[in-house]
């Protein structure tokens, strides 16, 4: 059976803001997820291209790397809550990753209570200083993404779903590769040797890079380069830093092979990739 014990996200922010003016906002991404309710009126978003009329009732989230942007229409007002979090890890998913196939989420029969949490995490919001509120806003968005994942259409991280599956090793290896990805990623800029990580997990390396490689399809290492380029990149698209830092910030001390890896993986040097951003 699928255990939430460890589930613990790092809440980055609830608030709620109430749009009473027209206009558009950046077209713009995260690092981390976000998700918006509508509570009241509407508004349109563009996520990827594609513009849709967001209404009252409704959720859109945001996986890290989905551009969006937002546009109140003349004559409109709209009241929403906005939580940005990371440190997810799902069975089966890719670490801050939450298993939706459309940013704009279908509620379904979990509608009513998820917008009623909703709105008590917007009643908290308006007294910071009461005795425990830092907590209470954490639990009350624990229980927003509980409610959220029960809409998946096929619950594919509910209890029953972890339930059928055949063996209990299948499940071992699984939370195995599920705290390698959190953990690399929560130090991806650190210098990390496979044997390094194993230690930390109480496995051997051998068996280690040869789980993750079954459930996931690369071993640890790739997955850490990946992570790494692709860290690399947004750095160097948002600009203000050297080929040489940007190198260092994500766990490369040599920029010389840094920039070997970056091309081979873009397609473009960290040079070229900085000069166009």
């Amino acid at each position: 059976m699928l255990s939430l014990s460890a589930f613990e996200p790092e809440v980055l922010y609830a608030f709620p803001f109430r749009n009473q003016q027209p206009g558009t906002y950046v077209y713009h991404q995260h690092d981390f997820l976000e998700l918006s309710i509508m509570v009241t009126g509407y508004s349109d978003y563009n996520v990827e291209g594609q513009w849709r009329r967001v209404v009252a009732g409704q959720a859109l989230l945001f996986n890290p790397g989905i551009h969006h942007q937002e546009t109140q229409p003349p004559n409109s007002e709209s009241l929403q809550l906005h939580i940005g979090f990371r440190h997810i890890a799902l069975p089966g998913q890719p670490p801050n990753h939450m298993p939706f196939s459309d940013s704009l989420i279908n509620l379904g029969e979990y509608r009513a209570e998820f917008m009623a949490n909703a709105r008590r995490i917007i009643a908290e919001n308006q007294r910071p200083t009461v005795f425990g509120h830092d907590l209470l806003t954490q639990t009350m968005v624990i229980e927003q993404l509980c409610w959220l994942l029960r809409s998946l259409p096929d619950n594919k991280v509910s209890n029953d779903y972890a339930g059928k599956q055949s063996q209990s090793n299948n499940v071992d290896q699984t939370a195995l590769v599920n705290a390698t990805t959190y953990y690399l990623n929560a130090h991806y800029q650190e210098e990390l040797t496979l044997g390094d990580v194993a230690a930390t997990l109480h496995v051997s390396a051998a068996y280690l890079s040869r789980t993750f490689k079954a459930v996931k399809g690369e071993t640890p290492s790739t997955y850490l380069m990946k992570l790494r380029l692709q860290q690399a990149r947004t750095l160097l698209e948002k600009g203000g830093l050297s080929v040489n830092a940007v190198a260092r910030t994500v766990g490369y001390q040599d920029p010389y092979y840094f920039s070997k890896l970056f091309k081979r993986y873009f397609g473009v040097t960290p040079t070229m990739m900085k000069n166009e951003a």
